[in-house]
This record gives structure tokens, sequence and C-alpha cells, in this order.
């Protein structure tokens, strides 16, 4: 019999209601040989070589031969009709195979790019224990993340292997194993090695699931998809690196550093040296807002509400007064302040630096009572005092100028100011004396840069006070130090945070785009494979579509879950009235269509509320239908009568949010961690990771607070509160 011949007969005819003679396959090889023999004018190669499409051809010739001409090999007109009708069946069989490899054709050129697009290369590797010798697919994609020209290689599983990292590959091939013998699938990370460069391997992402034999539950392939997030695993680096070195200088600075938001009464950051200049940890100021004002005496309280109403009015402030340390001891402190006004002209934040000028001050104080007591207290602090005349000239300087620029006593006093002064602060020095002679007895403070000794340029902060009617003085006094280091680190702190929000603006942008750009091939995809599921009766062939269906629904809710994490991280609060009843209407809605299999979870909705609650209607979805989704996905299949019961009470003040089931519940150990980006409690649970770190990330947007309790086997209970503004 002839081999092809019956394949194709086998493939098309079994089952189908065709009159064949019971010699057909038999007769139809003999006709087919015969065919070659007797037409040796066509030239065509034996049928047991040939194409299927020259086997239809010969057959046709045949039985166009036999329809002229007597055959000994028939056996009448009956096998005649029926070698007709089955010749008439395999053309339109071939028609139908060229149509269905057409379509094949256009869903590959689709998946070809999106997985270029997305940098994701698939793969099919059936199962087996000989991995050197196995067929294997690889899409072209992840021949070019492996950096392997396609269209010139074959590679094995074992080869593949072989470019996983050698540190990595052990954890790797226990990921495998452990698909094929527990999980069913796996989700890891780990280095490949382009061109044999094992000191910059590429770094990926692989995704693989075990399909079975549904009768017999043997595996029959691994099939899985490689992505490439080495920028992204990049960038990531960076942003921890930056804000560790942040942090560092953040932490280890004397001066104490802070933010307030104006609008909302809140301290967003203190640095710890707040803990040595007040006595009091930042968690204290971030848990009392008022607390820095509480500890200013009495008498210099005016100056702060003064320097309030310059903020207000978007104008840096500098301003020293007194305050009581916890320890019982009065300080001096200099605190320097820049506002934040949005686009309406109001204050909506204050960032600013507290220093430490107990001492500068006390020696400006002694001055006061004696020159002596002055000059004793002034030979022994790190500042330096000078007097400047009318001219501009020094008339006394103390020793400590020697430690800050260099100069003897002797040699600088008489010298002019203007010698040492930097020629781009020249008109800030002309400003200021302007404001010294307008505001006698009024410190001013300053920060220039000034030439010492040996060339180089030195920093100076200080505060210049006039006391040109003083008869005793007739000068203007001037007290700094040296701030060099200082503004270096200031500059280095101003530079990393300039570099940190772009990283994280850029950052930002790009997950938006990305999962933007990602949703509309989905959505294609998802369209073709419904139009396929229409087209094709084979059970075995939508079984497959409607596992990509759910995979592809899968990853269009990961990346709507981004989307939501990307705006509640741009987008200022929008509050507007808020109607819990019709919020929940909708979601509950909204999850007949989730794709979990329990479907007969019933949602219980309890509402009190009065009109009066405003919030951000968008942020407040996210958290309900996170929330809501997610007892409904882990239901307790155990349970008779499954539910999820919302109950909420939304007043003038802030409103209170239930949401509490009775599923499959969280055991304890768990508990610490699911508010984590990305954390899942096993392989097999259904979400992303990001829902519940939404939740919270939105939650704290929101100024609210959120708490839950769970038990397996009994069920969970969020409970969130958001204040009304």
């Amino acid at each position: 019999m002839n081999v092809i011949l019956e394949q194709l007969l086998n493939k098309h005819f079994a089952g189908n209601d065709v009159p064949f003679h019971p010699d057909l396959f038999h007769e139809l090889d003999i006709l087919l040989n015969g065919a070659a023999a007797t037409l040796p004018e066509t030239g065509k190669e034996s049928p047991a070589t040939g194409t299927p499409e020259e086997l239809y051809h010969i057959l046709w010739e045949t039985l166009n031969l036999l329809g002229t001409e007597a055959s000994p090999m028939m056996d009448g007109d009956e096998t005649l009709h029926s070698i007709v009708n089955a010749a008439d069946m395999l053309y339109t069989g071939c028609r139908n195979i060229v149509a269905i490899e057409q379509q094949t054709l256009r869903e590959t050129v689709h998946l070809k790019t999106i997985q270029g697009v997305a940098k994701a290369g698939s793969w099919d590797v059936p199962a087996t224990y000989d991995l050197s010798a196995v067929q294997n697919y690889w899409s072209d994609e992840l021949f070019h993340l492996l950096g392997i020209d396609p269209s010139a290689n074959k590679i094995t599983y074992e080869q593949y292997i072989a470019l996983v990292h050698p540190e990595d590959r052990g954890f790797m091939m226990e990921e495998v194993s452990r698909a094929y013998t527990e999980t069913g699938r796996y989700d890891t990370e780990y280095r490949i090695i382009r061109g044999g460069d094992i000191a910059h391997p590429r770094t990926v992402r692989e995704i693989a699931e075990v399909i079975k034999d549904e009768v017999t539950g043997e595996p029959l392939s691994l099939i899985g998809v490689t992505m490439d997030i080495t920028d992204i695993k990049q960038a990531e680096k960076a942003i921890v690196e930056a804000n560790a070195e942040l942090r560092t200088l953040f932490n280890n600075m004397n001066e104490v550093f802070f933010s307030v938001n104006v609008e909302q009464d809140r301290t967003l950051q203190i640095s710890p040296a707040c803990e040595r200049l007040y006595g009091y940890a930042p968690e204290m100021f971030m848990k009392d807002p008022y607390l820095w004002f509480s500890l200013i005496i009495d008498e210099d309280k005016k100056k702060a509400h003064e320097s309030n109403l310059q903020l207000s009015q978007g104008e840096d402030t500098q301003v020293e007064y007194r305050i009581r340390h916890r320890n019982g001891q009065i300080k001096w402190l200099s605190v320097r302040m820049r506002p934040t006004l949005n686009v309406s002209g109001k204050l909506i934040r204050i960032d600013g630096i507290s220093s430490d000028i107990t001492e500068r001050k006390e020696a400006e104080l002694a001055l006061t009572n004696s020159e002596l007591k002055l000059r004793s207290l002034l030979e022994n602090s790190n500042d330096a005092i000078v007097i400047i005349n009318e001219h501009l000239d020094y008339t006394f300087a103390t020793e400590s100028i020697g430690r800050i620029i260099g100069y003897a006593t002797e040699e600088f006093v008489g010298t002019s100011m203007l010698n040492y002064i930097h020629e781009e602060d020249q008109g800030f020095i002309a400003h200021s004396l302007f404001s010294l002679n307008a505001k006698p007895r009024e410190p001013l403070p300053f920060e220039v840069r000034f030439r010492a000794k040996d060339g180089h340029w030195v920093w100076l902060e200080g505060v210049a006070t006039n006391y040109m009617n003083e008869a005793v003085i007739n000068g203007h006094i001037v007290n700094f130090r040296d701030v060099t280091d200082e503004i270096a680190y200031r500059k280095e702190l101003e530079d990393a945070n300039d570099k940190l929000k772009k990283t994280n603006t850029e950052l930002d942008r790009f997950v938006y785009s990305v999962s933007h750009d990602l949703r509309a091939p989905l959505a294609s995809i998802l369209g073709l494979i419904e139009f396929t599921e229409s087209e094709t009766d084979d059970e075995d062939i939508k079984q497959n579509l409607s596992m990509m269906k759910d995979s592809i629904r899968k990853l269009d809710i990961f990346i709507l879950d981004i989307l939501d994490y990307s705006r509640n991280a741009r987008l200022e609060v929008k509050r507007t009235p808020i109607s819990f009843s019709s919020l929940l209407t909708d979601i509950r809605n909204s999850l007949k269509f989730i794709s979990t299999g329990n479907s007969n979870v019933e949602i219980r909705i309890n509402i009190e509320e009065d009109g009066t609650f405003c919030s951000d209607r968008s942020r407040i979805i996210i958290i309900l239908n996170n929330l809501v989704s997610n007892a409904v996905r882990y239901a307790d299949p155990a349970k008779p009568a499954s539910y999820v019961e919302v109950t909420v009470v939304a007043r003038a003040d802030g409103a209170l949010i239930s949401v509490k089931d009775n599923g499959i519940g969280i055991h304890k150990d768990y508990h610490q961690y699911i508010f984590n980006m990305f954390y899942r409690v096993s392989e097999k649970s259904k979400g992303s990771g990001l829902g519940l770190y939404l939740v919270k990330e939105t939650v704290e947007k929101l100024n609210g607070d959120i708490q839950f309790t769970s038990t397996p086997g009994v069920g969970t209970e969020f409970k969130i509160y958001i204040p009304n503004p």
C-alpha cells in the first residue's frame, strides 16, 4: 500500500460515509503506481515520494485515463464511481487544508509581532527523558533573545539549558522538575548567557505550564514563554542604589531636614537628627504635626507666625528662635524654609532645614555684655566673628578666622571685604548691605563664597547685623562658619533627588505606555481566538483556545492592575460626592463575567449613607473592586453557601467600609506579607499579586487606614476607614 496515500485517505475519510469498495485502498495504490508507469510523458516522481498535491494530480490523471480506456484492474463501474468520489473528496480536503494553513499563517504573523514588541519568546518541549534528541518548537523571538540566528540553527532543550547561567541552572531545573511532579507550572527568573559572554548575562522571566494527557494524566509537553527583563532589573537596581545613597546622606546630616503637607497638616518626612536637636524621635513628629511649634519658647512664637505668613506668600524664609529641648535645655535654631504653592497660589507644602545655632547665638548675645566675655567665648567657637566698618574694611576679627580661611588676625584686619568675595556673589553683597542699612539690628542671613589664603574658595554661612549706631562697635557684626562640605552635601542631595524624581517619572511613563500598548494586541488576539472558536467543532481545539483566552484575560487583568497602580501614583486626588450604592451595584454586575468558577457566591450589600461623604471615585472603585473580586475568587468550594458581605457607613466625617467573606481564609504566617507588591501565597494563587498592594497604596493615598483579620477555613474581613476632607 502507498504509505502517503494511505495516510491521506485515513486522515480525510475516517468516519465519513463514503461508498468505498472493500478493496479500494489496494486498487487506488495499484492505479497510482500504474499511472506513473503508463504516463511517462508527465515526468512525475514515484507517488511514494511525491507531495500530496502531486498525488492528487496523478489520481485525477489516472481517473481521466480510466475514463477513456478499459483497465483490467477495474472491478466494474461501482469501483470506478467510488474512486471518483474519493478523489473528489481528496481535492476538497486539500482546499480545506490550504485555507486552514492560511489562517494559521495570519495568526503566526500576529504572534511574532507581539513577541517582538514584548521581547518575549515562546517554546514547546515534549515530555521526554532524552533532552539531547527531542524535537522542540522555539519561536523566532526566543532565538533573538538567546542571540541565535533562527534560520541557521536548531537547538535542543539540552542545548538551551546550557545557555542558562551556571549559578542559576540548578534552581531553574528544580522549578521545571517541580512543575512536572507537583505544581503543573512555574514562574521564575534566571540569567542566560548570550554569545558566550558570561560577564554580561541577560535576566529573563520564564512562565511555563505542563500539558497533560486528559485520560492518563501523563505529561505530554512543557509550554512556556521567556521574557527579557534585563532593562527593568537594571532600572530597579539603579533606583534602589539612589535611594540608599540618598537615605545615607539624609540620616547622617547634622541639620534636620523636613517636609510638611500643609493641606493635610501632616509631616511627610523628617531626618533622624531631630532626636539630637529636639529630643524627640521622627515618629513623634509624624504623630503630632504641631510638636515643633509647641517646643518654641512663647516669646519667640511670633517669629514663627511671621515666617508662616511669608511662606503663604511664596517667599523663602529664614527664622531664628529658641526651643526647649526634651531634656529642658534651651536651644537656638535657625530654620530655612522654601514654600510650594499650587496653581491657584495656595500654600500646599513646606520644605526646610533646621540648624542648631545655640553656640553662635550665645556668642552674639554675650557680645552685648562685655568685649572680654565676648572674645573669650568666640575664640573657642567654631564660628568666626568680624566687624566691618562703613568703608567695608575689617576692623575686628576673632582668632578662629585662621581655622576657616587661613589668615592670621593681624594680616586680615585692615583689608577690604571686597578682596575676598567671589565675583558672582558681589551683587548679593551689595543687596545685603542695602538691607542692613534699611533695617538696623535685624540679623541678615547669608551664604557666600570666600577666597581662602591658599587661593581656594570656601562657602561661608552666617548672619550680619547692623550696629553702626552703637558707638563701641560702629560697624556690621558678621559671624559665620565654613559650610563648604554642607553645601556640597546639599547639592548632592538635590541632584540625587532630581535624578530620583526623573527616574521615577520615566519608570512610571514606561509602565503606563507599555501597559497601554500591550492591551491592544491582546484584544486582537482574543478576537482571533473567538473567531477561530466559531469556525471549528473540534473539542480539543476549543479547549486549547479556551485556555488561551483565560491566559489572555489574566494578563489583561494584570495590565489593568499596573495601570491602576500607575494612575494612583501619578494623579492627584479628585474629591467628589460618592454614592456607594451605585458603585457596588456596578461592581456586582461586572463580577458576573469574571472567570473564576465561583459564580454562586452571594454578594450581600449593606449601606448607610447620607450623601455627604466625598472622596476620589476612581480610587474607591479600585479598593472595592479588588476586595470583592478577591473574596469571590477565593471562595471555599467546600461550603454550601459562599458569600461576601460589604457593609458601608458613610457620613460627613468619613466612611467605614467592611468586606467580609466565608472563603478559604489566609494563614497567619502570611498576614505580614499580603500587602507586598506581587506577593502571592502560593504559585496556585489566581491573582497577579498586585491587588492588595494596590488597595493599601490607594487607602494611604486617601489618608485612610486598613486592617484585616483572617482565619483559614473561616473567612476574611477587611476594615477600611477613609476620612472626609
